[in-house]
C-alpha cells in the first residue's frame, strides 16, 4: 500500500491530526476533570498528571487511529518497536540526553556560575516527577517527531520535516514562564537536535529517551526545565553567573551556553544515531522492514 501523500494530501493529513488531537484532548480533559472532581482531587494549572494525562492520551489516540486504522501501518512504522529492542533504544536515548545536557551544566559549573546545596526531597516524589517527565517527553515526541514528521518527510524530504517540526516545537513553548527570544531560539534548535536524532535513528523510542534524559538531568540538578520549576532531587541550585550564559530564571535552555552545546550535540547525534552506529543499526532494522514502514528515515534519503 502506497501511503505517500501526493499533492495537498499531506495538508489534509496534518489537519486531520491536529483536529482529532484537539477533539480527543477535550474528551480526555473532561473525563480527567470529572474523575478528579469525583475523587475530590483539586486540578492545578501547573504541570502535573492532571494536565499531562489528557494530552498524552489524546496524542496516543490520534497517532494510533491515523497510523494503524487509516494508514494500515503498525506502531513500528513510526519507530515504536516492542519488547527489548524498544527498551534498548529508549535507554540509548536517555544516555545521550544525559551526556549532552550534562556537558552544558558542567560547563556552567566550572566557572562557578552554578552551585548546589543539599536539601531534603522525598524519594517517592522524585520518582513520580521522573515518570511525569517521561510521559511529557513521549507526548511531545508523538506530536512533533511522530506521525506529522513522517507525513512531512514523505512529501518534502527529511530536512523540511526537521525544520518545520522544530519551529513548531519552539513556538509551543512560547507561553512558558520567563521565556526570552534566546530561549525560543534554543528550543527551536533543540527541536532540530531531536529531529535529526529521529531522522538518523528512525526510532521514536530513542528520541523520547533523549528528550527525557535532557529534561531529567536539568530537573535533577535543581534547575528549571523550560522555565518551569520541577523538584526531583535533594539539590537546590544557585545561579550567580550572567543571565546570557546561564539562562537566568528560565533555566539553561535560555542560555547562550545551550546554543553551542545543542549545535555540537546535533553534530554528534548525526554520527551516533546514524545507520552505522549501534543505535542506528537497531533502528534501521525497523526502518527496512518489508511493508512495515512509511519510508526509511536515514541519511541516504
Amino acid at each position: 500500500m502506497n501511503v505517500k501523500p501526493e499533492g495537498w494530501a499531506w495538508a489534509g493529513r496534518l489537519t486531520a491530526f491536529a483536529g482529532l488531537f484537539i477533539a480527543f484532548g477535550l474528551v480526555f480533559g473532561f473525563a480527567t476533570a470529572s474523575i478528579a472532581g469525583f475523587l475530590g482531587t483539586e486540578m492545578t494549572p501547573s504541570i502535573g498528571w492532571g494536565t499531562v494525562t489528557p494530552v498524552l492520551l489524546a496524542a496516543c489516540a490520534v497517532t494510533w487511529l491515523l497510523t494503524v486504522r487509516i494508514d494500515r501501518r503498525p506502531p513500528s512504522a513510526l519507530g515504536l518497536r516492542r519488547g527489548a529492542p524498544g527498551l534498548a533504544e529508549l535507554g540509548s536515548g536517555v544516555l545521550a540526553g544525559f551526556a549532552i545536557i550534562g556537558a552544558a551544566i558542567l560547563a556552567l559549573a566550572a566557572p562557578g556560575w552554578v552551585s548546589w546545596t543539599a536539601s531534603g526531597a522525598p524519594l517517592l516524589a522524585g520518582v513520580k516527577v521522573s515518570a511525569l517527565l517521561l510521559g511529557a517527553a513521549f507526548t511531545e515526541e508523538l506530536l512533533f517527531r511522530g506521525y506529522p514528521f513522517r507525513v512531512l518527510h514523505l512529501r518534502f524530504g527529511p530536512v523540511p520535516a526537521v525544520l518545520a517540526t522544530s519551529v513548531a516545537f519552539g513556538l509551543m513553548h512560547g507561553a512558558n514562564p520567563g521565556v526570552t527570544p534566546l530561549a525560543l531560539v534554543n528550543l527551536t534548535l533543540a527541536g532540530v537536535l531531536l529531529g535529526v536524532a529521529y531522522w538518523r535513528s528512525g526510532s521514536l523510542w530513542f528520541v523520547t529517551g533523549l528528550h527525557f534524559g535532557w529534561n531529567w538531568i536539568m530537573a535533577a540538578s535543581g534547575l528549571p526545565v523550560s522555565g518551569i520549576d520541577v523538584s526531583i532531587s535533594g539539590l537546590e541550585a544557585a545561579v550567580t553567573g550572567p543571565a546570557l550564559w546561564t539562562g537566568g530564571a528560565f533555566g539553561p535552555e535560555g542560555a547562550l551556553m545551550i546554543t553551542f552545546v545543542t549545535a555540537l550535540g546535533t553534530i554528534w547525534l548525526w554520527r551516533f544515531a546514524g545507520p552505522g552506529s549501534r543505535s542506528g543499526a537497531r533502528a534501521s532494522t525497523t526502518a527496512a522492514g518489508a511493508g512495515d514502514n512509511y519510508g526509511r528515515v536515514d541519511a541516504s534519503v
